[in-house]
């Protein structure tokens, strides 16, 4: 009888399980294709994720990052941006992974012969062309970007990513270097790399650099470049350096890339005494934050949010509640935002407007594809206030 039992219940759990993978639904959208370079003389294959929104909001721009070594990095990165996305801890981004063909003759400025066991070296210049002449003019052709551009690159890659900094700095607004390669060639970037942070013009870029348990002239190179950082005169340079020696070379972009995408979003965002002032004050920090990056900055979800709820704070329900509904006419699929609405109402004493925006959160969480255990727990607690006849 209980080995019965036990049949019945294993088959209920496999008939639950399958209903689940049945109904699932995989966040964004992921596609490959290939684009011909004149410039490298050779196709290449892009790895190509579009956020979970891209489809849903017709109008909407979004920052794109170029991610070197694109085969590697992939997966985890576009894992790592949407699990981040789900909590307003980095922004959707438009993610292009850059298949390798000559991965030492691509990411290294210099030749050196004493590295060519790992192949052709020195043509890092020529790489700076591809991206800048065929590659992003492509994506923004076709896709609809902001014009913020991230580029991200891991070990021999990483070092690409510092030398494009410094080279040709209009390229990107942001860069993550992952254990960067910068002992190449004797250190053959830091006499160079010296003269640019100690230019007093501006320099409106973010970096994000990090090392792990590395020792001889990974680590010494690694300390030798944050001292240029730190002793850097370049006004608006934001930048980030970790030293996790919890992680080995080949973990340090996995690891990192949660690091730099949620530092990336901070270097961005209002302070809170910027939202504390109310909208109009959030509204020019990011007409400012346009001019500095040269990109099309609109106000963040949750720069707005967080406004609605310092006016909720101070009890200004009536502010709060036309903040929340600002939110939901920019993301008008967003389930967060009709749920922070029905706060702005329930804190107003207006139940039923609440309920209706409970339950519009919910519904709207299914199409959203989110979390929405916490949506659910909302409604029935109202609901449950509702039939007690409490309003309080």
């Amino acid at each position: 009888m209980y080995q019965k039992l036990a049949c019945v219940f294993i088959g209920a759990l496999f008939t639950l399980s399958f209903s689940f993978q049945v109904n699932a639904k995989v966040r964004g959208e992921a596609v490959v294709k290939s684009i011909k370079s004149e410039v490298l003389n050779e196709s290449r294959e892009l790895l190509i994720h579009l956020p979970n929104n891209y489809s849903r909001y017709k109008d909407t721009t979004y920052p794109v990052l170029y991610l070197l070594d694109g085969q590697r990095n992939f997966a985890h990165t576009v894992g790592t941006l949407d699990l981040l996305n789900q909590s307003g801890m980095a922004q959707e981004m438009i993610v292009i992974g850059i298949s390798n063909t000559e991965r030492t003759r691509d990411f290294t400025p210099t030749y050196d012969e004493s590295y060519n066991q790992w192949g052709i070296s020195g043509g890092a210049d020529n790489f700076l062309d591809f991206l800048e002449k065929e590659l992003k003019p492509y994506v923004g052709a076709n896709y609809r970007t902001n014009n913020y551009a991230i580029v991200s690159g891991h070990s021999l890659s990483a070092l690409f990513t510092l030398y494009a900094l410094q080279e040709r700095p209009e390229l990107f607004q942001a860069y993550f270097a992952f254990s960067p390669s910068l002992w190449w060639h004797e250190e053959v970037v830091f006499p160079e790399a010296k003269a640019f942070f100690a230019s007093g013009s501006d320099l409106n870029k973010y970096l994000y650099i990090n090392m792990g348990n590395e020792g001889g002239n990974m680590l010494s190179a690694y300390e030798r470049y944050v001292e240029l950082l730190n002793s850097s005169e370049r006004k608006g340079l934001t930048f980030d350096t970790e030293l996790d020696t919890s992680e080995s070379h080949n973990t340090t972009a996995l690891a990192g890339m949660s690091l730099a995408l949620q530092k990336q979003l901070n270097s961005l965002r209002p302070t809170g005494a910027i939202i504390q002032e109310g909208i109009p004050a959030v509204e020019q920090y990011y007409k400012d934050l346009s001019a500095k990056y040269a990109f099309e900055a609109k106000p963040e979800y949750k720069a707005v949010n967080h406004a609605g709820y310092a006016a909720l704070n101070n009890q200004d329900f009536d502010s709060a509640i036309a903040i929340f509904k600002k939110n939901i006419a920019r993301f008008p699929n967003k389930s967060d935002a009709y749920d922070s609405l029905a706060d702005g109402y329930e804190a107003n004493g207006d139940l039923a407007m609440a309920l209706e925006m409970r339950e519009k959160a919910l519904a709207m969480s299914y199409e959203e594809n989110v979390e929405n255990g916490a949506f659910k727990t909302r409604l029935a607690n109202l609901q449950k206030k509702i039939a007690e006849g409490t309003g309080d």
